[in-house]
């Protein structure tokens, strides 16, 4: 249970930055680094169950 919340936690983490990145510092660049972020974080949790 506590890996489904800490990976929670970490795609929260990863999208909020994403918003952060392209709409207060205008870098869409950077939002989108932290997007693929927060999509590799699902990945590695589907991993890490198998």
């Amino acid at each position: 249970m506590s890996n489904i919340i800490v990976g929670l936690f970490a795609i929260l983490l990863c999208v909020v930055n994403a918003v952060v990145w392209t709409l207060v510092s205008e870098l869409p660049f950077m939002g989108a680094a932290w997007a693929l972020a927060a999509v590799a974080c699902i990945w590695m949790q589907k991993w890490s169950r198998n």
